[in-house]
């Protein structure tokens, strides 16, 4: 029986060759079928990408200017909040806590009846510790014990705050620990402090294109930054003297005046220049 060999170094030129002539025919037979008579049309749609190409780049590379600015409004804060203190000391530690527990039920009951909602009055501080005798010995000697209420008063009336300040003291808190104001309408204020915020961006920016010689675009980003929560959760604190001689030296109720508050928004503003 005759076998018969092919040889891989004679059919695998011959094959890529014609894998070769296939593409080459494809791609000039779609050249032919575009236009017959003009092979430019591949040249002409590759330089209409080109120039695609560039117009976006352009667009991207455009100028701009970035601007920080700040934005305020004013009100007269509208609430408080008020921090109280009721301090008791007895022989013994069960003696203190009764006593300072009918001392703070005085002081509640003195809220409630000026209106004040028992949600708005928070033991924000609980604590019964012993008290020794530094003047003698080494201090380890228990003399007696103390027992300390912190109430916060929410929600108050700008206008209510002074004779409440006044009446819990008399009813036995011997201790004032600050008042911190709030505006009920901040968010509204805020908002309009925003406003406020991105004209003086603006303001800023055309001054800078002015200055370039050059016309101030449209708005490309804003940013909004830091925003103070100082009167919208009360965490601003006017502090006052603590102990009785508050109350003592009061003659009716003390005077509270809130000033105005100062609402901030900042903001950062990318806009294009021409």
């Amino acid at each position: 029986m005759k076998r018969i060999f092919t040889s891989r170094s004679k059919v695998f030129p011959a094959l890529l060759a014609a894998i070769v002539c296939t593409s080459i025919l494809s791609i000039t037979g779609c050249a032919s079928a575009a236009n017959p008579s003009d092979k430019s049309s591949i040249t002409t749609t590759v330089a209409q990408a080109q120039e695609t190409a560039s117009a976006a780049a352009a667009v991207s590379s455009q100028d701009t200017v970035t601007v920080s600015a700040k934005g305020s409004t004013r009100a007269i804060p509208d609430r408080a909040e008020l921090h109280f203190g009721i301090r008791t000391q007895a022989e013994t530690a069960e003696k203190a806590q009764k006593e300072n527990s009918k001392n703070v039920d005085a002081v509640v009951k003195v809220l409630t009846q000026n209106e004040i909602q028992e949600k708005d009055i928070q033991t924000s501080m609980y604590d019964v510790s012993p008290q020794y005798d530094w003047n003698t010995g080494d201090g380890t000697n228990v003399i007696g014990y103390s027992a300390f209420s912190s109430l916060s008063v929410k929600n108050v009336p700008i206008d209510d705050a002074g004779k409440l300040i006044t009446a819990c003291t008399e009813a036995g808190a011997n201790e004032f620990n600050g008042i911190s104001y709030s505006c009920t309408q901040y968010e509204s204020l805020y908002a309009e402090a925003l406003k406020n915020a991105v004209a003086a961006a603006e303001s800023k920016a055309k001054v800078l294109a002015e200055a370039a010689g050059r016309n101030l675009g449209d708005v490309k980003t804003i940013v909004e930054g830091y925003q103070d929560m100082t009167y919208a959760n009360n965490s601003e604190k006017v502090y006052a003297a603590s102990g009785m001689e508050a109350a003592e030296d009061s003659v009716s109720s003390a005077n509270i005046l809130p000033g105005q508050a100062e609402i901030t928004a900042n903001v950062t503003v990318t806009y294009t220049l021409q």
